[in-house]
């Protein structure tokens, strides 16, 4: 034990002795570079670093119980100039050191980047001592009484399938998870709902209720043509207020980077609560600054990992790996705040409130692979960095479970996987959008949607709350479809007046069902003529993608228009559609058969189970005609529902987003995410849909308390 301790302090004055000497050369530097700084004297340097330290341990805490709420607001920006200033301070100590602003901007940030490069080179890790004032922090708010029974800690990794986990942990990637399984957890694989995306999955677990999650985004025909997206700021709140019972698993715990709350009173950058950047600031964010060189360190690796970033895409292009997106630096950017800051200001987090033991449960996502894999691949070399980086943060969460006065569970899970393809524009070059503007008259309007933009920045770029009704007085669609040649608002009047009827009284419905005797021979057999897309800036037509899930809403119309009306209507689309190659089947809603499954070559009646020709849901599991049935029930349903093709030889699917990894729609690895639970529970046995991990968790921690 002595002889222990003798060498966990040896490594505690050598590593202090290297970090001061970088801090040293870090001084020195910046006087060589920089004509806005002067040390004087060499011995300087050496002062400058005592007398920095010493300045920062007196005056940091009280500038940051000062200037909390403003660090946070800024992203932490603002502490690096409060430590600047607090530099500033410290060279007034020391005779002939001279410094402008540029310069007492300069110092700080080189003096950090030194101090992480020598904490990389020797591999010391820096979380250790940090843990230390996390450990100080949670004492003071401890409350008086123990809690007896154990917690639940659950540990989200976003978008990592089971396959690409299994595959991670061969790599040695992932060797503490691997610990986990090796010794005191089982690994389960479960199958989310349709749709496959975190909307719909952290509903269902953290809520158990996903109903009328369509996608990701989706239309509101009532609502003025409302698009709603599930990961948006200003829609989450709105969608938790429908889904929420207050019995989610958090209602006595603390959501941590989340999109819904799982009614936790303390919810932590969980977005149904933000409403809006304004509200950011929550206490516990305290503990991601408790010494100021901890958000120093968080920028250095921010900029560090946007040089990995650009270095991945010049290497993509120099290997000509294919598929490839274009990738901006503003989504190095994004990435970097993903992959780095919110990873670790979730670990800062969670193990103070780990450390202080109050919590019954806690739920924290870490989003880093899903954001890498959408643009570099699925498995691309890009995405093991991340998976190590996050696999590392085990460790200290175990720690501070360790340390806390509290027995702790962890369960780790994903809430659905990636399947990796080419875009659909990237394989026909045309969206889904104008695609299927060509199979509609020339004289429709378009509205042009460009969702293609990346998830995390979708949550927080703002945008108009409704979407206006695209055209108050609804414009032309061919007469010559109908045989009365009436105005399309007297045939509106007549859907909602007449309505089956005067689907099968109709002429032209008629004459195709004339031409052919059933809806097989219909798909199969009617050639759909492509119209220009001259006015496709301008058409009545919402087409949304969410992965390889197509939303197409036909706006004129406020209700979700029938296979039958969308016939008669509009006889090239649904043929069109199915014979693409881009896709493997629609599904529509029918006044007479209820649900259909189109594919080029077949049609599955949900309501039956009943299948004409070839099963179009061949190869995309054998619950998928449950999971589309339930989808076909929601509110806000699209009039038609696109999903991709799915090659389950090479795993791939095509998105109708800009996005190499995607999820949203059926085929493929991102149906199947997994769990990781304690091996001493009791096995849940197959579990379908978010809903079944909620039933599972919730069963599990309410025994905890018995």
């Amino acid at each position: 034990m002595i002889k222990n301790r003798l060498i966990s302090s040896l490594k505690t004055i050598i590593s202090t002795l290297l970090f001061a000497i970088a801090d040293v050369i870090a001084i020195y530097a910046v006087d060589y570079i920089s004509a806005d700084f002067t040390i004087g004297p060499w011995y300087n340097a050496i002062i400058i670093v005592i007398a920095f330290t010493i300045v920062n341990a007196l005056l940091w805490p009280i500038f940051r119980r000062f200037f909390m709420k403003i660090i946070i607001f800024t992203f932490g920006i603002a502490s690096l100039f409060i430590n600047s200033i607090i530099f500033y301070i410290a060279s007034l100590l020391v005779p002939g050191v001279s410094t402008g602003i540029y310069g007492i901007l300069q110092v700080p940030i080189v003096m950090a980047i030194a101090t992480t490069l020598v904490s990389n080179i020797i591999n010391t890790s820096y979380y250790d001592r940090y843990m230390k004032n996390i450990l100080e922090y949670a004492v003071k708010q401890k409350t008086p009484y123990k809690k007896r029974y154990p917690g639940v800690i659950m540990i989200e990794i976003d978008g990592l399938s089971i396959n690409t986990l299994k595959k991670a942990i061969d790599k040695g990637v992932m060797p503490n998870i691997k610990q986990f399984l090796d010794k005191s957890h089982a690994l389960k694989g479960w199958e989310t709902d349709l749709s496959s995306q975190t909307g719909a999955s952290q509903a269902g677990i953290l809520h158990g209720n996903n109903e009328n999650i369509v996608a990701y985004r989706w239309v509101e025909k009532e609502n003025n043509n409302k698009i709603v997206v599930s990961g948006k700021l200003s829609d989450t709140p709105e969608i938790e207020e429908k889904i929420s019972n207050g019995e989610g698993l958090l209602k006595n715990g603390i959501s941590i980077a989340n999109m819904f709350s799982g009614d936790s009173k303390i919810p932590t950058l969980t977005s149904s609560k933000l409403n809006g950047l304004s509200n950011i600031y929550n206490k516990t964010l305290n503990a991601v600054f408790l010494d100021s060189y901890n958000f120093q360190r968080l920028f250095i690796l921010f900029l560090w990992d946007i040089i990995l970033e650009l270095s991945s895409q010049i290497t993509h292009l120099l290997r000509n790996i294919h598929p490839r997106l274009r990738r901006t630096i503003v989504y190095a950017a994004v990435r970097a705040g993903a992959n780095v800051v919110l990873r670790e200001v979730t670990t800062d987090v969670l193990t103070s409130e780990i450390l202080t033991g109050d919590i019954d449960t806690a739920y924290a996502t870490y989003m880093g692979y899903d954001e890498i894999a959408h643009h570099s691949g699925v498995q691309d070399n890009d995405v093991w960095g991340a998976l190590k980086k996050i696999d590392l943060q085990f460790p200290k969460i175990l720690s501070a479970i360790e340390m806390s006065d509290r027995d702790y569970e962890l369960v780790i899970l994903s809430d659905h996987g990636q399947t990796n393809g080419a875009t659909f524009k990237q394989r026909y070059g045309i969206t889904l959008g104008n695609y299927v503007r060509r199979l509609l008259p020339d004289d429709l309007k378009m509205f042009k949607t460009e969702y293609n933009i990346d998830h995390f920045r979708d949550a927080i770029i703002p945008e108009n709350k409704q979407i206006r009704q695209i055209k108050e007085k609804m414009g032309f669609i061919r007469d010559d479809l109908f045989e009365d040649r009436g105005s399309l608002q007297n045939i509106k009047e007549d859907f909602q007046n007449k309505k089956p009827a005067i689907l099968f009284e109709n002429k032209q419905y008629l004459n195709l069902r004339e031409k052919y005797s059933n809806s097989l021979e219909y798909i199969t057999g009617h050639e759909s003529v492509e119209h220009s897309t001259k006015k496709a800036q301008d058409s009545e037509l919402i087409v949304l993608g969410s992965g390889n899930l197509g939303l197409i809403y036909l706006t004129q119309w406020k209700q979700r228009l029938t296979y039958e009306e969308i016939v008669m209507l509009f006889p090239d689309l649904i043929p069109g559609l199915v014979k693409h190659s881009g896709i493997g089947f629609v599904l529509v809603n029918s006044i007479s058969n209820g649900g259909m499954i189109i594919g080029q070559n077949g049609i599955y009646y949900l309501n039956t189970d009943k299948i004409v020709g070839e099963n179009p849901l061949a190869g995309f599991g054998k619950n998928a005609s449950m999971h589309l049935k339930r989808q076909n029930s929601f509110d806000n349903m699209p009039d038609i529902m696109v999903n991709s093709f799915y090659d389950s030889k090479n795993n791939e699917v095509c998105a109708f987003e800009e996005l190499i990894g995607s999820h949203g729609g059926l085929g493929g690895d991102q149906t199947k995410p997994f769990i990781i639970y304690p091996s001493k529970w009791q096995d849940p046995g197959e579990l379908i849909g978010a809903s079944s991990i909620y039933d599972f968790l919730k069963k599990e921690i309410e025994e905890l308390k018995s």
